[in-house]
């Protein structure tokens, strides 16, 4: 035994060897930290490192004009701001993002989509790209892009809900004026929370919200609008001032969609909004990223791809030279950037003048539609939906005031009531009158008689005129719309052979060939009603005046019209001239497909056309009070049942919705046809008085800029006779003598 160790003093080799062994294992841990981190993981730590020394930055195209026939601009693009994010460089993503609600006043829902977009942008894989989370501050302009922001002499003060966006002005309890304007009177809600003054804006007692109960906030405004009376701050403004406190975020400048003409072609051109994850995933990879913008509606949303152009991409490298140096960007060599090609441009057959024109025609109509169509070319000159909404509003940041009222309208703006269908009424003769010539089921010198009703099944079908019409011939019956005439005339055709001429001859349940997304109506047979409910014989009777199941749009009505008048050619109609680039040469260029032609011979279509100029001339004709001096003009009128019921609306809008549906579709000149004009008033109660005026006032207009053209497409004697000779070639059916009255015609069951 060593005498150290017997001493009790320390044995320093042991010591020593236990002190090598922990170096030894410390220096094997960081070797083998080192091999980890140059070796097995160096790859990726300078890919990381190539990473975060790149940005690649995306450059939106240029998106292309649409204009009218003339050129006018109908949608175009303005300088706008965005707040976008560099995931890699947001260090605390909840905390930015409860700084941008208090910055910009967020509600609930915008702030919980833009945490949505903050957090898939951070967790998205390519964490050093770009993405915006927040498009169109406003800065200097209006939302709609048209006009300056007015600045305030003193801030507005209201009260805000964070739940739901929407803003009141603070008013005391027992008030029955308008604070701002004491000549208009308040509306007070049932339980005196909250009232409306006439002029839409709202007010509230207290600070709760009158709808939901939730606690209003107050909040000042600096500016106002003064093309829509709202009330904004300049958000560009507040946030660059406070992006220091938001690594990761920067203002940048882009483009953004403006309509000059705002409501007045809404549902043609339509708007666009944010993407959805369903357009990201439905798109071919990387063309849309969110917080981009896509044509939600009419030609924008047809013509997304023409319109959209190609995006590009700049990709740089940042190089910091030293520290306290500023950063040197530069192209990424290995990276070449992706050229940005501009959008085309859509120029649409429409003419800006005439479709201000529809819209004054139609202005004392709460809700309808007005197409005017061509003949020649099948091209519409004006396409009209009546209520109808801002597209600069919806292509921007809605307000939540605006997309409640829209929600709220009982007359459905967003409805774009010129290609929905409807029951079509006695405007669907034409089909039957056709039908019944081609078959020989009638001629122009068979009468029928009318005692106002005609009985069938056990039941009573009555005509518009209760007391009857006489004894009538088809173009007699033709002009003064009777009923009884054409339910004799279906009924011996049967439903399906009426089918056959709508659809076939007309186009009804069909594409009109215009590049939107248009109903395509229905034109039932037996079949449909025995898969929709049963067949009835009725039925027949019913569809022959263009009711019962039978569904057409107005520009399919205008459509079938244009073929009757142009030569008996079903053509294809287009609200899309060509496609342009921006010298204006046409890239494509749309024509008119002929699609059938009406069976009928010269004199059995000017026999036609002598029952709809009687329509409109002849003193008994159902339009005859709505005719023009100087301008012939032939056409029908249509009245078709309509009732139905809303819960929850205004008594008078109650009333409205039992009232039948109006229609008027015609054409001018009635001996040289030019163009075809349809109008169809929802619950506008008579095809005679309310439709054929805003018709024959749409007409005067269009003459009034256009001279009538030459030419005899449609020979109608001059003087035109009431009474005609049988067509020249000989019926198909076996009917008898020609003053046989229709009544004693074999009759199909069918």
């Amino acid at each position: 035994m060593s005498m150290r160790a017997h001493s009790g003093e320390p044995d320093y080799r042991t010591n020593y060897r236990w002190g090598a062994l922990v170096l030894a294992i410390l220096f094997l841990v960081l070797l083998f930290r080192f091999f980890l981190l140059q070796i097995m993981r160096g790859g990726d730590y300078r890919k990381d490192q190539v990473r975060s020394a790149q940005r690649s930055e995306r450059l939106a195209a240029r998106r292309g004009k649409v204009l009218d026939r003339k050129g006018n601009v109908l949608a175009d693009n303005v300088e706008t701001y965005d707040l976008v994010m560099y995931p890699g460089r947001v260090k605390e993503p909840d905390l930015t993002a409860e700084k941008l609600r208090q910055l910009l006043w967020l509600d609930d829902e915008d702030d919980a989509r833009m945490r949505e977009l903050i957090r898939v942008g951070v967790d998205n894989k390519n964490r050093y790209g770009e993405v915006t989370i927040r498009r169109d501050l406003i800065s200097d302009y209006c939302p709609d892009g048209l006009a300056s922001l007015e600045r305030l002499k003193q801030p507005l003060s209201v009260l805000w809900s964070q739940q739901t966006g929407a803003v009141y002005r603070p008013v005391e309890a027992g008030e029955t004026q308008c604070p701002h304007d004491r000549s208009r009177k308040l509306r007070w809600n049932k339980y005196r929370t909250g009232a409306k003054c006439s002029d839409g804006i709202e007010y509230v007692a207290g600070t709760s919200d009158p709808y939901d109960g939730s606690i209003l906030r107050e909040r000042k405004f600096s500016a106002r609008c003064p093309t829509n009376g709202r009330h904004y701050n300049n958000e560009r403004a507040i946030v660059e001032a406070h992006l220091y406190e938001m690594p990761g975020l920067r203002v940048r400048r882009g483009l953004r969609r403006v309509y000059p003409h705002g409501r007045l072609l809404a549902h043609v051109v339509g708007y666009m909004n944010q993407v959805t994850a369903k357009d990201i995933e439905s798109a071919p990879d990387g063309m849309y990223r969110p917080g981009d913008r896509i044509g939600r509606t009419g030609i924008e949303k047809v013509l997304e791809t023409d319109l959209r152009g190609t995006w590009g991409e700049r990709h740089i490298l940042r190089d910091r030279l030293s520290v306290g140096q500023p950063v040197n960007e530069r192209p990424d060599p290995e990276n070449p950037d992706i050229a940005v090609e501009s959008g085309l441009s859509a120029r649409l057959t429409i003419d800006i003048e005439l479709q201000k024109m529809v819209k004054r025609a139609m202005r004392w109509h709460r809700s309808g539609a007005a197409v005017v169509v061509h003949v020649d070319s099948g091209e519409i000159l004006a396409m009209y939906s009546k209520p109808t909404f801002d597209p600069n509003s919806w292509s921007g940041r809605l307000s939540r005031e605006e997309f409640r009222s829209v929600q709220r309208n009982p007359y459905s703006p967003m409805l774009n009531k010129a290609i929905t269908a409807y029951a079509p009424g006695s405007v669907y003769k034409l089909i039957t009158a056709t039908a019944g010539i081609v078959e020989g089921r009638t001629d122009f010198r068979r009468v029928v008689g009318c005692r106002g009703f005609h009985e069938y099944g056990g039941r009573r079908f009555r005509c518009h005129n209760r007391y009857g019409h006489g004894e009538l011939d088809l173009v007699h019956a033709m002009s003064r719309s009777c009923d009884i005439f054409f339910y004799r005339l279906g009924e011996e055709l049967g439903m399906d052979v009426l089918h056959d001429y709508a659809s076939r001859y007309f186009g009804l349940g069909a594409s009109t060939g215009v590049e939107l997304p248009e109903s395509d109506g229905l034109s039932p047979t037996k079949n449909w009603h025995r898969e929709h409910g049963g067949w009835m014989p009725g039925f027949t009777i019913s569809t022959a005046v263009g009711q019962k199941d039978v569904r057409a749009s107005p520009l399919q009505i205008a459509r079938a019209y244009v073929g009757f008048a142009g030569q008996g050619e079903l053509k294809t109609v287009h609200v899309l001239k060509q496609i342009e680039d921006a010298e204006g040469n046409a890239r494509r260029v749309v024509r008119p497909a002929i699609e059938s032609r009406l069976p009928l011979t010269e004199e059995e279509r000017a026999a036609l056309a002598e029952g709809f100029w009687r329509a409109v001339n002849d003193e008994h004709g159902t339009a005859f009070q709505a005719r023009l001096d100087g301008i012939e003009v032939a056409g029908k009128t249509g009245t078709a049942e309509a009732a139905e019921s809303k819960p929850g609306v205004e008594p008078d809008v109650a009333e409205w919705f039992k009232q039948d549906h109006a229609w008027f579709a015609g054409y001018a000149p009635a001996r040289a046809p030019q163009v075809v004009v349809v109008v169809f008033l929802e619950h506008g109660t008579s095809g005679g008085k309310a439709a054929a005026p805003v018709a024959m006032r749409i007409l005067k207009d269009y003459f009034s800029l256009h001279e009538p053209t030459g030419g005899e497409a449609i020979p109608l004697p001059n003087p035109i006779r009431s009474n005609r000779p049988p067509p020249s070639r000989p019926l198909k059916s076996q009917l008898q003598a020609q003053d046989t009255p229709i009544n004693n015609s074999p009759i199909n069951l069918d």
